[in-house]
């Protein structure tokens, strides 16, 4: 007698299961994959731009160092303190390595004179735009196409200087001079200037285009420390706080690393070399 055994496809069932949940297992481990590899890039160009915003800040300190006793006015630290830049932001791109026509890198010099600009916030009810008061202002911004502080075209850096004008802080004349020294034919002044470097890589910043990146440089200041920068409700209650370079950017979901120092200078016998 023959014995009919109907198939139920029990075992195809089981087969397609598997499939899907092994799928659903591989998909998980590339995701999960994918999430470490970025989150290690992440921490590699934050790692960078923070080495570049270090390099700019050493660059700034042995320039100062180099011409402080014949040259002061030719460093950026001479050119924010002279009188009348109180409370302003002088800006220029560190720019060891720039692209030229022939789309070969060629090497500058840290500070051009005739590359930076000296600004302020253009108007107490925007958070954005500035106004010019010396220099030049497009040649005082990074341009993220063809200047870079690194020789691998990854990297820009901004670096931006102000001799604050806030009279809570300010230091007395005397305040740092030498022990010891007669008071009475102590000719010391002592200043501070404050430095703000932002790297950014524009290279990591998917989907957002060069112009909006360099609109953001060229259109906002650096420094939101500063009195006439900052929001006053009591005194000035249609004076809002300023966008600066590091916010537009992050908005922008461009990669950035800011570092802000502050330096405090005795000025003696060097007075006489600024203008």
């Amino acid at each position: 007698m023959m014995i009919i055994k109907s198939q139920k496809g029990a075992t195809l069932i089981v087969v397609l299961v598997i499939l899907v949940l092994i799928t659903i297992l591989g998909s998980y481990a590339m995701k999960q994959g994918l999430v470490n590899l970025k989150i290690a890039t992440n921490s590699q160009i934050q790692k960078l731009l923070m080495q570049s915003s270090d390099v700019a800040l050493n660059h700034l300190e042995k320039d100062f160092a180099l011409k402080e006793s014949a040259n002061i006015a030719g460093t950026p630290v001479g050119q924010v303190i002279l009188p009348g830049n109180e409370g302003l932001e002088l800006q220029f791109c560190f720019k060891p390595s720039e692209i030229k026509a022939d789309d070969s890198l060629t090497e500058n010099i840290f500070f051009n004179l005739g590359q930076f600009r000296i600004i302020k916030r253009s108007s107490i009810n925007s958070n954005s735009g500035v106004k010019l008061e010396s220099g030049d202002f497009t040649k005082g911004v990074c341009d993220p196409t063809t200047m870079f502080a690194i020789g691998r075209k990854a990297v820009v850096t901004q670096v931006a200087l102000s001799n604050p004008n806030d009279p809570a802080v300010e230091l007395e004349k005397y305040e740092l001079t030498t022990l010891n020294t007669d008071l009475k034919q102590a000719d010391s002044d002592t200043k501070r200037v404050r430095v703000i470097v932002t790297s950014l890589s524009p290279a990591m910043a998917s989907g957002v285009s060069s112009s909006k990146i360099y609109d953001c440089l060229k259109d906002h200041v650096m420094d939101d420390t500063s009195l006439q920068n900052q929001l006053d409700k009591v005194n000035l209650p249609n004076r809002i706080a300023v966008k600066t370079v590091a916010q537009c950017l992050n908005e922008l979901g461009v990669p950035t690393n800011t570092q802000v120092s502050e330096y405090v200078l005795r000025l003696e016998e060097n007075k006489e070399l600024l203008p």
